[in-house]
């Protein structure tokens, strides 16, 4: 299943689709742990949301569980006309390169257990991964997706990718 995009980067900003800036100075900032089956997100909302990777597990080891519940909350965005950020966070900033490696083949899972999910912007660039082997890991299968960083040389080198 192929999502169409329903937004577009330029000049490191999101728009959507018939032009209009996204604004995510007002984005709710939560964590993947609260993504529950049992909680409800909010409508027009814009969500940056914290992932771990101890929460996704790793590709050979994944957490189904929590992908499964996950899945299930962010599809309710689409009723609610809400989108959401997925924010990757690795526990230990300065890994090897395996870990590196490991830690971006995590999200791809993630990305893929997620694809349907219409409401997903995209996906933070880590800091502790190489940009562009995460980036093309992810837009390989999910080419809809746009990608945001904090870090300005990165914004800088790269206009397509968003300031988060």
């Amino acid at each position: 299943m192929k999502i169409e995009a329903k937004f577009y980067s330029e000049k490191n900003k999101i728009y959507f689709l018939n032009g209009t800036e996204l604004n995510t100075k007002n984005k709710k900032i939560i964590d993947g742990k609260c993504c529950k089956n049992n909680s409800e997100p909010e409508e027009n909302a814009l969500y940056s949301i914290n992932v771990t990777q101890e929460l996704t597990g790793t590709e050979e080891n994944a957490n189904e569980e929590f992908l499964a519940e996950f899945r299930n909350w962010l599809k309710k965005l689409e009723d609610k006309n809400s989108f959401a950020i997925i924010i990757p966070f690795a526990e230990n900033a300065s890994a090897t390169q395996e870990q590196k490696e490991i830690f971006t083949a995590s999200f791809k899972h993630c990305a893929r257990r997620i694809k349907d999910c219409e409401n997903v912007i995209g996906f933070s660039v880590p800091e502790n991964v190489e940009p562009d082997f995460f980036i093309s890991e992810l837009k390989a299968k999910h080419g809809h997706y746009i990608f945001f960083s904090t870090d300005e040389n990165l914004l800088a080198s790269d206009e397509k990718i968003a300031k988060l």
